[in-house]
C-alpha cells in the first residue's frame, strides 16, 4: 500500500516545476552569450545580445540633469 497522490501534491509539483523551469528560462533569456546551447547540443540558438542592447538602449528615454 503506497502512498496516494492527491490534489495538492499534484498542484505542488506542477508549480515547483514550472517555476524552475521559468527561472532556467530566465536565465537563458537574459544572458549575454551569442551561443546557447542546452540539453547536451539539443536545442542550440545563435544571437546578437549586442543588437539587443542597442535595441534597448534607443527605446530607453534620455534623461537629463
Amino acid at each position: 500500500m503506497g502512498y496516494e497522490w492527491n490534489a495538492g501534491d499534484i498542484s505542488n509539483i506542477v508549480t515547483i516545476s514550472a517555476a524552475a523551469l521559468a527561472s532556467v528560462l530566465m536565465v537563458l533569456f537574459k544572458s549575454r552569450c551569442s551561443e546557447i546551447s542546452i540539453f547536451w547540443g539539443l536545442w542550440k540558438c545563435k544571437r546578437d545580445p549586442a543588437g539587443e542592447a542597442t535595441k534597448a538602449d534607443e527605446e530607453a528615454p534620455d534623461e537629463k540633469p
